[in-house]
């Protein structure tokens, strides 16, 4: 049961600092959001972390998308792809991204970057079926696919778990954010999700619990099984 813990911050200096309390707290991974930072200052922050790049999912999230990038969508294209050049861990990169973006999907099939496709509805859940539908298409660009929905209900986020089903073959991250969608961020891990993602001390998306919080549940589970 795998922790990755989102970096959210716009100083570089603190980067390397956030990562190391996150991995003292439990932390196994961590995922430095670089749309936080101004566009001129991306790729002096992936500098910043380039020893731990091994570890860490690198994204660069548009603002349709739920992210802070502050630039167009060329700007981003051209710093995703010098991202990837690092190699980190995974570079999280969006569905819709990676079907308007020939070049960039071919770039990272190409040189083998391990990509993370995710998709995000901040809304609703659909359908299992569309959900399911919409594995099928993440599955061309990789075998790591991340779906995520806004539950309003349990539910959702049983229907959310359910979706497991359909994600043989694939390293699936899937939950829900939102209240009602807490429960699929601790269960996920023990459906097939290689991790699962907490905030370090504030919460980075609905629902979001701290790495503190999800450890803690993790070693109580742990105790429950001997």
């Amino acid at each position: 049961m795998r922790i990755c813990v989102s970096i959210a911050t716009d100083v570089v200096d603190n980067l390397k600092v956030q990562a190391s309390r996150a991995f003292d707290l439990g932390a196994d991974f961590v995922e430095f959001r670089f749309d936080f930072f101004p566009p001129e200052q991306v790729m002096a922050a992936a500098d910043a972390v380039e020893d731990i790049k091994n570890k860490a999912v690198f994204t660069l999230r548009s603002k349709e998308q739920g992210g802070r990038f502050a630039a167009g969508e060329e700007e981003r294209m051209k710093l995703l792809r010098k991202l990837a050049e690092r190699r980190p861990m995974l570079i999280d990169v969006e569905l819709d991204t990676l079907q308007r973006n020939d070049n960039l999907a071919d770039y990272l099939e190409l040189a083998s970057i391990p990509t993370l496709v995710s998709w995000h509805d901040f809304d609703k859940t659909p359908p299992k079926d569309q959900l399911a539908s919409l594995l099928t298409e993440m599955r061309i660009y990789s075998n790591y696919v991340k779906v995520v929905t806004m539950a309003k209900s349990i539910d959702d986020s049983l229907q959310m778990l359910e979706l497991y089903e359909n994600a043989t073959g694939l390293h699936p991250i899937i939950f829900a954010m939102g209240e009602a969608g807490v429960l699929t961020r601790v269960l996920c891990t023990m459906y097939g999700a290689p991790f699962t993602y907490a905030a370090l001390e504030t919460a980075v998306a609905p629902g979001q619990l701290t790495v503190k919080q999800m450890r803690k549940l993790y070693d109580g589970f742990r105790i429950g099984r001997q």
